[in-house]
């Protein structure tokens, strides 16, 4: 991603990751009604799987020109999963 930001930087693209945690997904959705996923989810700081819809904001303000100076920026979304 360091490479993308400078190149791209010079033609006024931004180069951002999102980094989601669990997400409930068409695919996923099953799962999470396992024991093995209510296992999990009990691990969660919150104690849920997140929505796409959580990712919403996110993204808009990657979307909006304001954010023209986030270049390069790793983004956890991930509800405090990650510590860091």
């Amino acid at each position: 991603m360091r490479t993308q930001r400078h190149e791209w930087g010079r033609y006024n693209v931004n180069v951002n990751a999102i980094c989601p945690g669990y997400i409930e997904t068409g695919i996923n959705r099953d799962y999470w009604q396992t024991e093995a996923g209510k296992k999990l989810v009990n691990m969660l700081p919150r104690r849920r799987v997140g929505q796409a819809e959580d990712l919403d904001g996110l993204v808009l303000l990657l979307a909006f020109e304001q954010s023209g100076f986030i270049n390069g920026a790793v983004i956890s979304a991930d509800d405090g999963l990650t510590v860091g």
